[in-house]
């Protein structure tokens, strides 16, 4: 690894509204290295690689690469020519095209020589390889909709690889995935720094931080508070250098059996084609019930299943003993089931409303003036301050615009909407993806307060630990059927993993095994 900086960004400062975003921030990337970049949410990380990648222009400041300074601002037409790639933690996806023209789109595709036509067959080759490397058994020719969220990031990833870009910003590349696949991307990023490429690897998952960077560099409120190799770190001197403090207490305590109340959901024999088959359990009142899988496992098409989001094919639904048809999300709210969805930006919020609007957007007959259909501002925005508090949602305006916050502030609006309404029975599916390290231990607790007050919690999480941490039971999904069940001192992730993996041949009698005891606290 050369030690001349490939790129050198000094003295970079940027306001929004009331915001300092990024203030006096030197960084640097040297080519053929790994960089950690971590902070809260808030902290400036988005703000200061979108500077980089000719997103957002800087108030001040100087950026050069290979030395020679750069004329500011630039565009991100002009980054991409420059060498510079971005996988955003939101997908960046076109759902009618292939695979291959995914990968390929914004870089051009391959022509042949006499006709100039697109080489479809060279276009595919070159994706195929890529994608192999990344995650086999996608098929270039797929169109890209219908891939689940963690494939269709992968495609992000290769996008970036074909482009042979000289610096690639990974931002919360791993999110949703499992842990084989989180592997894989590691081996992937370790082969883009051997080529000469310079990685940032943005994560709130802190272990891949130690485990894949060579230098890690902290922010917080707007500045770079810490900067040295990773191995000078340890996970408590890193997660203090985040937040300023000593490291939170992350335990949960799970509750004794005794504390399980009725069955507030059964779901029997529920099937949707291609993606859950014949699923059927039991969530109690004061639980929360992990749903563990891998990718293209069903874990997130069974809960839109559950939610009205879509329609099942066969199967019932009965919530607190009676039999509903949840037909529509409609249907299922007024049932008293949440869902706080993956795809947070385009199915949990309206990013072009206020934070406020969107908090309150499912409980506005709570602030009714009298019998008028008029709400109460007053109200309204005590109620939104306490779940921006609570929540710890930056900036803490409540009037500021959802589509200015960071990822992990978008999923605590998301969250907080369904806390203010009280729903009885809430699906989080990832709730923890792109949240930093104290908020992430702040939305587990939350699962947790709920299911203490009474409420039922299924909660999805790539991140097994979280599930071993949080829940009661676990259930184990693999190609959309329910393949075991774990409860008490059965949940580990080992055992998870176990049944994760096991060989298609063994967990019908592994699950018969399980379901004898189904829902028995």
């Amino acid at each position: 690894m050369s030690d001349a900086p490939l790129i050198r960004m000094s003295g970079i400062r940027r306001a929004f509204p009331g915001v300092q975003a990024v203030d006096g921030v030197d960084f640097y990337l040297a080519a053929g290295e790994i960089v950690g970049l971590v902070g809260k949410n808030g902290a400036g990380k988005s703000t200061l690689l979108k500077i980089l990648a000719g997103i957002v222009a800087p108030d001040e400041g100087e950026i050069a690469i290979d030395g020679t300074p750069v004329h500011l601002p630039y565009g991100p037409v002009d980054a991409g020519r420059m060498g510079i790639a971005v996988v955003h933690q939101e997908l960046e996806i076109v759902p009618g095209l292939s695979v291959a023209e995914n990968v390929a789109v914004g870089a051009g595709f391959p022509r042949r020589r006499l006709s100039g036509a697109v080489d479809w067959r060279a276009l595919r080759k070159a994706a195929r390889e890529i994608i192999d490397d990344l995650h086999p058994g996608i098929d270039p020719a797929t169109a890209a909709g219908e891939l689940s969220l963690a494939q269709q990031r992968l495609v992000m990833i290769a996008r970036a690889i074909y482009r042979r870009a000289r610096v690639v910003i990974l931002d919360e590349p791993s999110a949703a995935l499992n842990d084989e696949e989180i592997t894989q991307l590691h081996g992937v990023v370790r082969r883009l720094a051997e080529r000469g490429c310079a990685v940032v690897y943005v994560s709130h998952r802190l272990q891949e931080i130690l485990d894949l960077t060579e230098r890690t560099v902290v922010m917080r409120d707007a500045h770079v508070v810490d900067e040295r190799a990773t191995a000078e770190f340890t996970h408590a001197a890193l997660v203090e250098a985040i937040t300023g403090h000593e490291g939170f207490d992350a335990t949960v305590t799970r509750p004794a059996a005794a504390a399980l109340g009725d069955p507030v959901l059964e779901v029997e024999g529920l099937t949707r084609s291609g993606s859950v088959e014949d699923v059927s359990f039991t969530l109690h009142r004061g639980e929360v019930l992990g749903l563990a899988g891998l990718v293209g496992a069903g874990r997130t098409e069974l809960a839109r299943l559950i939610a009205g989001a879509d329609r099942a094919d066969r199967g019932v639904v009965r919530v607190r003993g009676r039999e509903t048809r949840l037909r529509t999300p409609r249907d299922a709210v007024q049932a008293g089931i949440a869902l706080v969805p993956e795809d947070r930006r385009n199915e949990g919020l309206l990013t072009q409303a206020s934070v406020r609007f969107n908090v309150t957007l499912a409980t506005l007959p709570k602030y009714r003036r009298g019998r008028l259909p008029v709400p109460s501002r007053g109200r309204e925005r005590q109620a939104v301050a306490t779940e921006v508090e609570r929540l710890a949602i930056s900036p803490g305006d409540p009037e500021r615009t959802v589509s200015q916050l960071s990822g992990g502030n978008l999923q605590k609006v998301v969250i907080a909407k369904w806390l203010e309404r009280d729903s009885e029975i809430l699906i989080f599916d990832e709730p923890t993806q792109g949240i930093d390290v104290e908020a992430k231990a702040k939305a587990l607790g939350m699962a947790r307060a709920l299911a203490a007050r009474g409420g039922a919690v299924l909660l999805i999480a790539s991140d097994f630990s979280e599930l071993v941490s949080t829940c009661d039971r676990v259930l184990v999904l693999r190609e959309g059927r329910l393949v075991g069940e774990l409860s008490g001192e059965e949940v580990s992730d080992r055992r998870i993993v176990e049944l994760c993996y096991r060989d298609q041949a063994e967990p019908a009698s592994e699950h018969q095994r399980l379901s004898n005891k189904k829902g028995t606290p």
